[in-house]
């Protein structure tokens, strides 16, 4: 009996080790979503500017084809805000489908990035490849993958607008929210996953919910791009904080558990040269199959993992 034992403790984490060997998500399915997405003709993506129009619509038209649900009968959430800073009122839309789960319908995990950016400044286009084509082109690809093999909760698929003018997005898509709030049990929210010199995608929101930390640890031991954790200090310490520096801040401030994948900002972050050439390709796509691993993993033991 002891040598079984000891051979299985041996055998678990070979099995943690083992990541698919042909990759879930098409890298060049992925690399086609960002590469369009961050064309000139987007025009920087901006909040109901011409561009970020044209990128809603390049969204709604892959997920009618994925024959993602809608709630409501349409994929789109529109929404107003004023924007003390600009002085001046905008119109904003998320992009909102899901798939509903096989065994468990009414709950669900929330898969978000955001889709807008910042436009243009005195002629230059911000085409924002990293932040947050990236994010975008990874949803777009884990909807169809999910469209495909249906999940055992139900996964919402939220293309956020209007993140770059202050979460604005989230925060609508949580005030009217399409479910009861108590239903939603997780938030992975995307933002800049394409490019890191070091190869390392920041995850966030672990230590928040602490739970959450170990089965991402164990996948990470079998992931070919380096898994960190940090970038969150509870306050009053905000340096270096990321618990509310992009839409799963708002999912925070429910108090529903979240994930943030994310890179450390680079020389490009909000500037003109945040170009699809620069990103990391292999990285980009490994980052994409890191999560959705991940995403996988949580839908199959959630209720394993928060057994008390």
């Amino acid at each position: 009996m002891k040598f079984k034992a000891f051979l299985f403790m041996l055998i678990i984490p070979l099995l943690w080790r083992s990541l698919p060997a042909q990759p879930r998500l098409p890298a060049d399915s992925l690399l086609a979503h960002l590469q369009e997405l961050s064309s000139d003709k987007y025009e920087g993506r901006r909040t109901q500017e011409a561009g970020n129009l044209l990128a809603g619509e390049y969204i709604l038209q892959r997920f009618s084809s994925f024959t993602l649900k809608a709630f409501d009968s349409t994929y789109l959430q529109p929404f107003s805000f004023y924007s003390r800073w600009k002085k001046q009122g905008y119109n904003g839309r998320n992009i909102i489908g899901y798939v509903p789960g096989t065994e468990f319908p009414q709950q669900y995990i929330v898969l978000s990035a955001h889709y807008d950016h910042v436009g243009m400044r005195e002629g230059a286009v911000y085409n924002g490849a990293d932040d947050n084509a990236s994010g975008t082109g990874a949803l777009l690809e884990m909807a169809r993958y999910f469209s495909r093999h249906p999940p055992r909760h139900s996964v919402i698929f939220a293309a956020f607008d209007a993140e770059e003018m202050g979460l604005r997005g989230a925060d609508h898509f949580l005030e009217e929210c399409p479910v009861l709030l108590e239903n939603i049990l997780l938030n992975i929210n995307m933002d800049m996953i394409s490019r890191n010199e070091n190869r390392e995608l920041y995850v966030v929101g672990a230590d928040y919910t602490p739970f959450l930390r170990a089965p991402v640890e164990k996948l990470a031991q079998g992931c070919p791009i380096n898994i960190r954790f940090g970038h969150e200090q509870p306050e009053p310490s905000r340096r270096d904080d990321w618990t509310m520096a992009s839409d799963h801040g708002k999912f925070h401030q429910k108090n529903i558990p979240f994930l943030y994948f994310g890179v450390e900002d680079h020389a490009d972050y909000h500037e003109p040269t945040d170009d699809y050439e620069r990103i990391m390709p292999e990285f980009y796509t490994q980052a994409a199959e890191f999560i959705l691993e991940a995403l996988l993993y949580l839908d199959a033991n959630w209720e394993k993992l928060t057994r008390r």
